[in-house]
């Protein structure tokens, strides 16, 4: 009988408590949530006038996996059109000449993330994106013939 008393007596106090640390909270968490909101529409509204700033331009992008990346460099890269700019992604960290942050947020909002490499062209403010890493791994792994992967790419970009 103590002890029903003693149960009860510890959720008459805990739910209280409970209830008044949701109260004072809530408010913080709205106004978090809130100012959430604000700063994801103003960083939208970046990246797309972002994009409208670098419309027409082409990418490829392209990671720091050892053999690969020697391949992309030697076999690749000088193949690519003059006009394709290049998106290095060491680790995390994107290097070109393009600002980090947005070049990351070119990177994070890829659609269809099969696997690097990526190429992508910047068309009315979409980012219009291909995975060449089927075409890259059968020529690396299985030794297929190189010219699919050139096909690929120079189909994307014309």
């Amino acid at each position: 009988m103590r002890e029903k008393i003693n149960d009860i007596l510890t959720i008459v106090i805990i739910i209280p408590i409970v209830l008044l640390f949701l109260l004072f909270f809530l408010p913080f968490v709205l106004i978090d949530n809130i100012n959430c909101y604000f700063k994801q529409k103003k960083t939208d509204k970046l990246y797309i006038d972002y994009l409208r700033q670098i419309d027409g331009h082409k990418l490829f992008c392209y990671n720091n996996r050892r053999h690969v990346q020697e391949f992309i460099e030697k076999q690749v890269i000088p193949t690519l059109p003059k006009d394709v700019k290049l998106i290095f992604l060491d680790g995390k960290t994107p290097k070109s000449e393009y600002s980090d942050r947005l070049a990351s947020t070119i990177l994070y909002r890829i659609q269809n993330q099969v696997g690097f490499p990526y190429l992508l062209k910047i068309q009315d403010g979409i980012v219009h994106e291909k995975s060449i890493n089927n075409e890259l791994y059968n020529n690396l792994n299985q030794g297929h013939d190189i010219k699919p992967l050139y096909d690929a790419i120079n189909k994307f970009y014309q």
